[in-house]
């Protein structure tokens, strides 16, 4: 279940033994941007520079995981780990995220945050955090019948 999709964009980040997915949607996009005050072109080149601050980096990472936590469904052979998990991505929050990243260390963390937010810059996907279709062209225009 934490699997990461690489085709939506997502990356797993690991912060003392447990996998975080993070992925790129436009909700957690507005409010990474609204938080911070920096647009997400900003947002990336601060991560490839590893200049983010502790602060901007939970931020972040927290939308990011929530995004994922949203979205995630446990079905009926959901582990109660992963059920944990689960429940513990949507209710993330910017101060418990903070401490773990604290205690791995900005440098760890920066360069997935710079992957994902890569991808979310490239357009790789839907605002719903869908892939998008590629490599097909439609020649006519579609008539309703």
């Amino acid at each position: 279940m934490d699997d990461a999709n690489a085709l939506r964009g997502e990356v797993v980040l690991v912060l003392e033994g447990q996998s975080f997915v993070l992925r790129p949607s436009y909700t957690a996009i507005i409010a990474m941007e609204q938080k911070t005050g920096l647009p997400l072109i900003n947002i990336a080149q601060l991560a490839e520079q590893a200049a983010l601050t502790l602060e901007a980096q939970a931020i972040v990472v927290t939308e990011l995981v929530r995004a994922w936590g949203r979205e995630a469904v446990a079905d009926e052979y959901a582990s109660a780990g992963e059920k944990a998990t689960l429940t513990a991505a949507k209710h993330a929050n910017v101060d418990s995220i903070g401490a773990l990243l604290f205690d791995v260390g900005g440098m760890a963390v920066q360069p997935r945050i710079a992957i994902v937010l890569g991808r979310a810059l490239t357009g790789g996907c839907l605002p719903s955090g869908e892939p998008k279709a590629t490599g097909m062209m439609t020649t006519g225009i579609p008539v309703a019948d």
